[in-house]
């Protein structure tokens, strides 16, 4: 019954043609059906009678974002595995007080599959004048770059039962999937994309959001190529 939501959004979408307004009408769909066990999540969670549930973006026909009462963020997905889910919980979790920028501590549902986070400080890139940001570019790539060195300064070998960890997601097939952990592997993000990073008003990393994708690689070269691409995109964008 989870997935039903999605069937619906997905089949009312499949006869708009913009690819944009397909991803709105998807979104707004699904927020509208699962406000319901939203709500409950919340509450149960966190204690707070949630008033308000809006739609901020639907990722292709799997997976879609939600905030409630402008505090929380709940991320629900149509075919992840509840064993991933909670693999993912506890990773993200447990680098959480390791790097020196906020990373939202994640919940999972229990009978649902979805997570909820609280809402952390910080601005997204697009909030800002594109001259602006580009002012501060090297400011921006050395954080970027002390950032992916914390992460991959955490010793995998202390993780337990790490081994679960270098399995990749089946629909990102860029990842490097080792067969067993080496002394040079390491913890990647793989979603470096510029939207990722929260900044203050001087333009200061100060959050990290999107762990999703997290594993461990020998690809030490990963992040910083993934987080290159998106940040030249930016820079040529219109």
């Amino acid at each position: 019954m989870i997935s039903l939501p999605f069937y619906v959004s997905n089949f009312m979408s499949f006869f708009v043609k913009r690819a944009r307004i397909r991803h709105k009408l998807r979104g707004s769909v699904n927020c509208f059906l699962y406000r319901p066990l939203i709500k409950r999540f919340i509450k149960k969670t966190f204690g707070a009678d949630v008033k308000t549930v809006k739609h901020v973006r639907q990722h292709t026909m799997g997976r879609c974002v939600c905030v409630a009462d402008d505090k929380y963020f709940i991320k629900i997905f149509r075919n992840m595995s509840k064993k991933r889910l909670k693999n993912f919980e506890f990773l993200n979790n447990y680098i959480a007080k390791k790097l020196s920028v906020n990373i939202p501590i994640v919940y999972i549902a229990r009978n649902n599959h979805m997570y909820a986070t609280e809402k952390i400080f910080g601005h997204g890139i697009y909030d800002f004048d594109k001259e602006f940001v580009l002012k501060h570019e090297e400011k921006i790539l050395a954080q970027a770059d002390k950032i992916i060195q914390e992460l991959q300064s955490i010793d995998v070998h202390k993780i337990p039962d790490a081994e679960r960890f270098c399995i990749a997601l089946e629909s990102t097939s860029k990842k490097i999937r080792p067969e067993v952990i080496t002394k040079d592997s390491v913890l990647a993000h793989f979603d470096l994309n510029v939207r990722n990073f929260l900044f203050d008003d001087d333009m200061n990393i100060c959050g990290l959001i999107d762990f999703d994708s997290m594993a461990i690689t020998n690809d030490k070269d990963k992040d910083k190529e993934i987080f290159m691409k998106y940040w030249n995109r930016y820079k040529e964008k219109k």
